[in-house]
């Protein structure tokens, strides 16, 4: 389990229960530290939050569960397959999932690992044309409600704390609704976990950036083009603040585009101008990527165009 999961279950229960942390913390650990805990800044150990849980009241078969999840084995098989999926290297990915799958190296009687699993598989069939964008859409929001029992794209409303692959799920959904044509269950889906990741407990998850890049991009399709900036400014601080360099020139390109975009409404030359930076910096900082030449060649192309 992620530490951001133990961070917002401590805290989600502890609340849940109307406990003070100096009452949770008694006999455990001192208050501050407990705090710590709930911000995500320190890692509680396995005997802490075991306590902690049992204190809380929480059932020990999910406290297990959670251990097992933890394993070394485990994160590595999620890494090696995300790696493959996130360069698009689908045939490798596909035969990681089916190595998974026949030596059951993550058993997907446990809903996380179906998640993680088939949230893959699905993007990697819709991508590939084995899925239509409404079978792709349906089979997430059943994968999604295997944990998540009270999602409704018509009436999204975010809860307590989300697992990683969850996030994942709901940022997956809000793009394909995007694509339908259905800005509205979009933004609704995009605007929710925005709230969510509000939340300092909230906002160090691995998928946060992916998130904030995918709402910026919605925002700017819709015209809110200064909503899409300062989301795509929210995205560069938190990659610095996390060393992630290799995602800043997405957020420095769509500052770019939206500028452009902006320009062709109020013909402003000074936003022209903003947009032509931003679009050259976008293009320096992709060149120190080697497996974003594809994005490296559409980031030249659209420099060629603005400035044609």
């Amino acid at each position: 389990m992620s530490d951001y999961n133990k961070a917002s279950l401590i805290t989600y229960y502890r609340i849940k229960k109307n406990m003070t942390q100096e009452e949770l913390s008694e006999n455990i650990c001192d208050s501050y530290t407990l705090t710590r805990y709930e911000n995500g800044s320190l890692n509680p150990s396995e005997e802490n939050y075991s306590k902690i849980m049992k204190k809380l009241g929480i059932p020990e078969d999910t406290i297990i569960f959670h251990y097992q999840t933890e394993d070394i084995g485990t994160l590595a098989l999620h890494d090696k397959l995300l790696y493959y999926f996130e360069n698009r290297l689908y045939d490798k990915a596909q035969a990681e999932i089916n190595n998974i799958i026949s030596k059951n190296l993550l058993p997907l009687t446990y809903a996380e690992n179906c998640q993680f699993i088939n949230r893959v598989q699905y993007t990697i069939d819709y991508e590939n044309g084995c899925l239509s964008l409404s079978e792709y859409i349906l089979k997430l929001e059943t994968l999604l409600k295997l944990s998540f029992k009270e999602y409704s794209p018509e009436s999204f409303h975010s809860k307590p704390f989300f697992t990683e692959n969850e996030l994942l799920i709901l940022n997956n959904l809000a793009i394909a609704y995007e694509e339908t044509g259905d800005f509205e269950t979009s933004n609704r889906l995009f605007y929710n976990m925005y709230e969510y990741f509000e939340n300092d407990i909230h906002n160090y998850t691995k998928s946060y950036h992916l998130f904030l890049l995918n709402y910026s991009n919605l925002l700017g399709k819709s015209g809110k083009y200064e909503e899409s900036i300062n989301i795509s400014r929210q995205g560069i601080s938190w990659l610095m603040n996390h060393n992630k360099g290799n995602y800043l020139y997405y957020f420095v390109y769509n500052i770019g585009w939206n500028y452009i975009e902006k320009h062709k409404i109020t013909h402003c030359t000074e936003e022209k101008n903003h947009g032509i930076k931003y679009i050259q910096i976008a293009y320096n900082l992709c060149c120190l990527y080697p497996e974003s030449k594809e994005n490296l060649e559409i980031i030249s192309n659209y420099y060629d165009k603005i400035n044609s």
